[in-house]
């Protein structure tokens, strides 16, 4: 083999795994471009997907390399993408032998958590987002009895390699099922509220959001491929709920969904406390659940209270204009990631993704899905707007912080080369 081929060789499964991990599609485009100019090649080209990588070069011998290979789904293991940060700087500033570069990237080894830690983080995550919608005592046992059998489902249908469509759609059915059925024998006094907060272990959240970034930040292919991909696992959500009301429907009645709005919008100054404390609890939680190690769950879960301040206090101050608000949530978000990851040297999704769990739009969800079932244009036309909104919001957020970020480092390095004349 070549030495080019060994780099680039490299660089593609770094980059399939960094993909497969959790990392956006900038960073590692970043990555392997610098990873590539490291060791003198140029002409570098990297066109990569979040479900291909392809990438080409060529070296001081004119020889040149083309990679091309298939990204499994991500699964959002945050510990081993930090790990895998460390080895791409490792390798980047000292270019170690190119025949080592295998052996380096398989010895990366990450402190994945056992099944029952990674059920608990789930219980955790969504007994405080059940809470977050009113959930009582009966409403949150059934809530953690769904998160129970949604764990074991998800990791069947992993082994067998079910299609997470026909996942999300049996997942979703038997969850609502079960929450139509507890509440048709009187044992829960909202089914809403179950069927919201499960939704969460199956709504593609991060996808969406890292969907509407590629769109804003010039990467619409990415974002295009991205977008039929969330638009497909939502839709068999929707319809998975569609089939349970279709057979439990009569036992169910008809929806008082108005109420249940009306009964979120109200908050107090305990209630805000509320907020803030469960918000810490989801973000620790997920956290969890992405693989975020102990020393560093906590500052994950620092996020996720920083971001619910920051939304209630605007909330506050602007209630009609949750778009505005969201943004400078998301703003907050992306900047204590970025500080974060500057100081310690990790990834920034590292901290990132957790702190946004209190901004995905989950009620909107619901309240669009519902309309859609049973034919409510009135749900649909006042809330779709909104999740709309609030997913661009999300993202406009991260990619102003991203800019801002930017230009400070753009900045302070020409003034560390001017400073050097």
């Amino acid at each position: 083999m070549k030495r080019i081929d060994y780099i680039l060789d490299f660089c593609k499964e770094l980059g399939k795994e960094m993909i497969s991990c959790g990392a956006n599609i900038e960073r590692v485009d970043l990555c392997m471009d610098h990873l590539m100019h490291a060791y003198g090649l140029h002409d570098v080209t990297c066109a990569n997907l979040t479900t291909r990588i392809s990438i080409s070069a060529k070296d001081d011998e004119k020889n040149y390399a083309h990679r091309q290979t298939d990204v499994p789904p991500q699964v959002f293991n945050l510990e081993r993408l930090k790990k895998l940060n460390h080895l791409y700087y490792h390798v980047k500033e000292n270019t170690p032998d190119v025949t080592t570069l295998y052996d380096l990237l398989h010895d990366v080894k990450s402190n994945d958590f056992p099944w029952f830690i990674m059920l608990g983080g789930y219980l955790v995550a969504m007994a405080a987002l059940a809470r977050l919608f009113l959930a009582g005592p009966t409403e949150l046992l059934i809530t953690e009895l769904n998160t129970v059998i949604l764990f074991f489902l998800s990791r069947l249908a992993g082994k067998i390699r079910l299609n997470k469509i026909v996942t999300n759609f049996v997942c979703m059915f038997l969850c609502s099922m079960i929450a139509m059925l507890f509440f048709a024998s009187g044992f829960i006094g909202n089914f809403y509220i179950v069927v919201i907060t499960n939704a969460f272990f199956l709504i593609p959240g991060i996808q969406m959001v890292n969907c509407a970034r590629n769109l804003l930040c010039g990467n619409e292919m990415n974002g295009v491929i991205d977008l039929l991909k969330v638009i497909l696992e939502v839709c068999t959500i929707v319809a998975g709920m569609a089939a349970a009301y279709a057979i439990l429907g009569s036992l169910v009645g008809s929806l008082r969904i108005q109420e249940f709005i009306d009964a979120l919008s109200q908050t107090n100054l305990l209630r805000s406390f509320e907020l803030v404390g469960l918000s810490f609890i989801a973000s620790a939680g997920f956290g969890v659940v992405f693989n975020i190690q102990w020393k560093d769950l906590i500052y994950a879960a620092i996020g996720g209270t920083i971001v619910r301040i920051v939304y209630i206090s605007l909330q506050a101050a602007i209630p009609e204009y949750r778009f505005i608000y969201t943004i400078v949530a998301a703003f907050c978000a992306a900047l204590y990631s970025e500080v974060l990851a500057i100081v310690k040297k990790e990834p920034g999704v590292l901290y990132r993704y957790p702190s946004i769990i209190p901004l995905i739009p989950g009620d909107l969800f619901f309240y669009v899905a519902a309309g859609i079932i049973w034919g409510d244009t009135t749900l649909i036309t006042a809330h779709a707007p909104n999740l709309g909104l609030v997913l661009v919001g999300i993202s406009l957020g991260f990619v102003l912080c991203s800019t801002v970020v930017h230009y400070v480092r753009k900045a302070k390095f020409m003034k560390l080369i001017t400073n050097s004349k």
